[in-house]
């Protein structure tokens, strides 16, 4: 395990209820899924994402889309959970 890694996603409570709504996700999750469920502002959820995104604990499904881009946990995401 990335022991630097997992300190990064538990220093960002954000970062930690974005990854643990989409490993309880039975479907990947929009931005907008995101917002609502957590309760966060939309640009929260966007930044939250593009972190995620770049450190690969996240994919989307359809990044070809400019709009309603789909979100999933990666296998290293469900790792850092444990």
């Amino acid at each position: 395990m990335d022991w630097k890694l997992y300190a990064w996603v538990n220093r960002g409570s954000r970062r930690k209820s974005v990854l643990e709504l989409l490993a309880k996700s039975d479907k990947p999750l929009s931005t907008n899924d995101i917002k609502k469920l957590l309760k966060i502002a939309i640009s929260q959820a966007s930044f939250t994402l593009k972190e995620l995104l770049s450190k690969k604990l996240i994919e989307c499904v359809n990044p070809k889309d400019k709009i309603g881009k789909l979100y999933i946990i990666t296998k290293n995401g469900k790792v850092l959970l444990k």
